[in-house]
């Protein structure tokens, strides 16, 4: 194997220590713009990266497609030689036990054809084309099978299949003066998992709901995000915010907050990279450290950061299972799947719907700032909500509030779970300010 090849190649050059990353990578890749298929491919390629250590220095070296592993493996060595020393360097990852997880490789995935995925997704894009005022669907879809190797002289030796899907839709509709837009996408490990005739008529049918807009003014309100317009908030908490790495350098605001409340007591925040065909989910992490269950946040007190190998043993502490990167770079750390557990706050949708006046919340795109925790972003897709009903979608409206406000004050969790992105949970219900257009 390649990956082999290039570990031995970087020892025998003279590195003390020396790790392969290989992956192996087939993609369908299909484009749509305004209703017409505009792409439509399909490719192979094999990435190769090694990190090889000297006392304390390290060197990275890559390739693309190459055709052994022996000039990366000597190149890194070079690198290392180069490169300065390091003081927080420990070693790279001891190998450990790996229990396989079954729920990654879906055969329809891996066996699919282009023609196979093509029909997929026009049959979303067909189904957003709900009404004449639909006038335009683009968007994406890719499927992807992947081999996943790394390979250590410490004695790391773990390879693993895997598969995944990638959808998002972006649909506009026009009416007159009117204009409206709407969106979905859909990502996980199992192709029976996407529904491609409701992500289409779901996009469309926002599209056309937007068309009823109105502007508000400044105001502080319940809001109520769904599932899908979290994916930069939740998981945000997890894998920017307890990012051990921002911890140990002061970025995050929660630095210094270890063993401290800063949730209510009803609300957990776990990483789990193990849940079942979930996109976050594998046998272990891109250092080959089984991935876990780690409780973040644990009925409101913040009990632990994620951790990489390296951010871990400068911390005196075990990795979480959290390393991830590609062939190109050195490991850093993100989150699996986030799950929000709180289960005495649960809410049917009536239930968390249930405010004379409101905001629902369908999609944005900003983040909160690290070293605050303060949102202040746009939310891009809106709706009014007046005596628990869905009314007029709203132009340009800005939402604030802070993380850890949001994290006590959470008023419900919705029983709508589902993965986007790596937030697996329901809709939350907060309070923020909004502001519309001045």
């Amino acid at each position: 194997m390649l990956v082999e090849e290039a570990v031995r190649s970087a020892i025998r050059n003279g590195a003390e220590e020396a790790e392969g990353f290989e992956i192996s990578m087939r993609r369908i890749s299909l484009s749509v713009e305004k209703g017409i298929l505009k792409t439509a491919s399909s490719t192979r390629e094999t990435g190769l990266g090694v990190r090889a250590v000297i006392g304390k220095k390290l060197g990275i070296a890559f390739a693309t497609n190459p055709l052994d592993g022996h000039f990366v493996g000597k190149r890194a060595f070079i690198n290392a030689k180069a490169s300065p020393e390091d003081p927080n360097f420990h070693s790279l990852p001891d190998p450990h036990e790996v229990a396989p997880l079954d729920c990654i490789l879906d055969p329809k995935i891996r066996d699919a054809e282009v023609e196979d995925a093509s029909s997929l997704f026009m049959e979303s894009i067909e189904a957003a084309k709900i009404s004449p005022s639909v006038v335009s669907v683009s968007g994406m879809f890719d499927l992807i099978y992947s081999e996943v190797s790394i390979f250590s002289s410490r004695g790391v030796d773990v390879k693993e299949s895997r598969t995944s899907y990638h959808i998002f839709l972006e649909v506009s509709a026009k009416d007159g003066d009117r204009r409206g837009s709407g969106f979905n996408f859909s990502d996980g490990r199992k192709l029976d998992s996407l529904d491609p005739e409701r992500l289409g008529r779901e996009a469309g049918e926002i599209a056309i709901r937007s068309l009823d807009s109105m502007k508000i003014g400044v105001e502080e309100l319940p809001v109520i995000f769904k599932p899908k317009s979290l994916p930069g908030i939740i998981p945000f908490i997890i894998d920017e915010a307890a990012n051990a790495e921002n911890l140990q350098y002061g970025r995050s605001f929660l630095t210094g907050r270890l063993s401290t409340q800063v949730a209510r007591e009803e609300v957990s925040l776990i990483d789990d990279g193990r849940i079942p065909w979930l996109i976050g989910s594998s046998s272990f992490d891109d250092e080959g450290i089984p991935k876990s269950r780690t409780a973040v946040i644990d009925n409101g007190i913040f009990r632990s950061p994620i951790y990489n190998w390296y951010a871990a043993k400068r911390d005196g502490r075990e990795s979480t299972g959290n390393a991830s990167r590609d062939y190109k770079r050195a490991p850093s750390i993100s989150a699996n799947n986030v799950l929000l557990h709180a289960p005495k706050l649960e809410m049917s949708e009536d239930e968390l719907m249930d405010v004379s006046r409101g905001i629902l919340v369908l999609y944005t795109g900003d983040t909160p700032n690290l070293a605050t925790g303060e949102f202040s972003g746009m939310a891009e897709t809106a709706f009014l909500i007046e005596r628990g009903e869905v009314k007029k979608s709203l132009r340009q409206t800005g939402i604030a509030f802070t993380i850890e406000d949001a994290l006590k004050g959470l008023e419900g969790v919705g029983r709508d779970i589902e993965p986007a992105g790596s937030y697996y949970g329901g809709s939350i219900r907060i309070r923020a300010r909004v502001s519309g257009p001045g």
